[in-house]
């Protein structure tokens, strides 16, 4: 299997396994019934699956108000959502395995773009920040559902969080600007996905800085919410994106024996 096979089974499966965690998680934690007996929480029939306040069905009013999309109102956080039992047992192992495979992604970007161009700072740049937000991404999630009652850990946990998307944007931007400049010799062909990955890109940038800046006028938290979900996803969207554009690819001025 090439390089570039290689590169989009592990696109389609980064996404896959990143959308399938936080999804499963958010159905999960709204299917099952809350019971007060034998003891307060959510069960299936008499098997207890939540404690009392681990899941969302006992707090946002199911009957009433129908289950909770916090794609669009906010409910609840991705990392509140992941961190308790038994969410943790499976948003948890799939996020990071997602890092590993980040890092094993942007690995064969470096070899792969090596083969059109000679600009090796340029490409170690791109690696090197793909691999970290691999890395930090691993180490945020691991972190995650420890209850530790200290300032300084909580500061470390978001700071590695943040690290993460800018070292993940970064990333991406130079990925998009890579294609770019190959787009404009003539080595690659253009398409459709390869547009929208550049302009996924830098509108994941725009939404930072402007969320950075609304963040200092204090947000209301659930629309702060609504960002970091939505945000989520088009983040790894970008590995989808990867998978589509370089299907049934071709070049139009190939070297011999690159892929």
């Amino acid at each position: 299997m090439s390089i570039l096979s290689k590169s989009r089974s592990l696109g389609l499966l980064i996404f896959i396994l990143s959308i399938l965690s936080i999804n499963t998680i958010l159905i999960l934690s709204q299917i099952f019934e809350f019971k007060e007996l034998p003891t307060p929480g959510n069960y299936y029939k008499n098997f207890k699956i939540y404690n009392a306040g681990d899941a969302l069905q006992d707090k946002q009013g199911l009957k009433e108000n129908g289950f909770v999309i916090p794609y669009i109102d906010g409910s609840t956080s991705i990392s509140r959502l992941g961190r308790v039992f038994p969410n943790n047992i499976i948003f948890k192992p799939l996020m990071i395995c997602s890092g590993f495979l980040i890092c094993i992604f942007w690995t064969y970007q470096r070899k792969l773009f090596s083969v059109f161009s000679n600009n090796e700072k340029y490409l170690k740049k791109m690696y090197i920040c793909g691999v970290i937000t691999g890395i930090l991404l691993v180490i945020h999630i691991s972190l995650l559902g420890f209850k530790i009652d200290n300032d300084f850990y909580k500061l470390f946990v978001r700071i590695v969080l943040g690290l993460c998307v800018l070292s993940g944007i970064f990333s991406k931007i130079l990925f998009v600007n890579n294609i770019q400049n190959l787009l404009k010799k003539n080595i690659l062909r253009n398409n459709i996905y390869f547009k929208i990955q550049f302009y996924l890109v830098y509108s994941l940038l725009l939404i930072l800085l402007i969320s950075i800046v609304l963040a200092l006028f204090g947000l209301p938290k659930s629309f702060v919410l609504i960002i970091e979900w939505n945000y989520f996803i088009l983040l790894f969207f970008f590995y989808f994106l990867y998978f589509l554009s370089w299907k049934n690819y071709s070049f139009i001025h190939p070297p011999p024996n690159t892929l």
